[in-house]
């Protein structure tokens, strides 16, 4: 019993060393690079354009995660497939089962509603990578906008008794 937690132990301690191993032995190889150039954001011959802290557009990452949905969803799909085809003949491991029908009605519903997640995100608009926005030009009103100022009694605050310590 105590020789499986110690097969763990020694799996832990070696991969512990190899990660820290390695990260010393990069330390000695990579080059040193102290001049301005060397410490810049990005060496590939371009100046840097702005400041590298600009806050992303939220649509890449929407994209991103649809196509993460999409990409498990597409795996779930294959083992689907190559089942489908014992399931609706009844052989291999779905005979005598009698689930072919439900399993083809089981994937069609699945890969509907994979379009019409893909058509809610499409029709929103999270994939277009370049906003379309109409912009009308400023006009002022035709008539001047009339601003009228209700009299009151204005006291000081001293004696509202509201609390409020500052003088008007």
């Amino acid at each position: 019993m105590y020789f499986d937690y110690l097969t763990v132990l020694v799996f832990a301690a070696v991969g512990l060393v190899f990660v820290f191993a390695n990260m010393l032995i990069a330390s000695f190889i990579r080059p040193k690079r102290k001049t301005d150039v060397g410490l810049e954001t990005y060496e590939c011959g371009e100046d840097t354009i702005g400041s590298a802290w600009f806050q992303f557009d939220i649509r890449y990452y929407t994209v991103a995660l649809v196509y993460v949905v999409f990409a498990v969803e597409i795996a779930f799909l294959f083992p689907w497939a190559l089942v489908l085809g014992e399931s609706v003949s009844d052989t291999g491991a779905a005979a005598g089962k009698g689930i072919g029908v439900f399993a083809l009605v089981e994937g069609a519903i699945f890969i509907v509603i994979l379009f019409l997640g893909l058509a809610y995100v499409w029709v929103k608009g999270d994939l277009d990578w370049v906003v379309h926005w109409d912009r009308r030009e400023y006009s002022p009103p035709s008539t001047p906008i009339k601003i009228e100022i209700a009299s009151s009694d204005v006291t000081s605050a001293e004696g509202s008794g509201d609390g409020d310590e500052t003088a008007a």
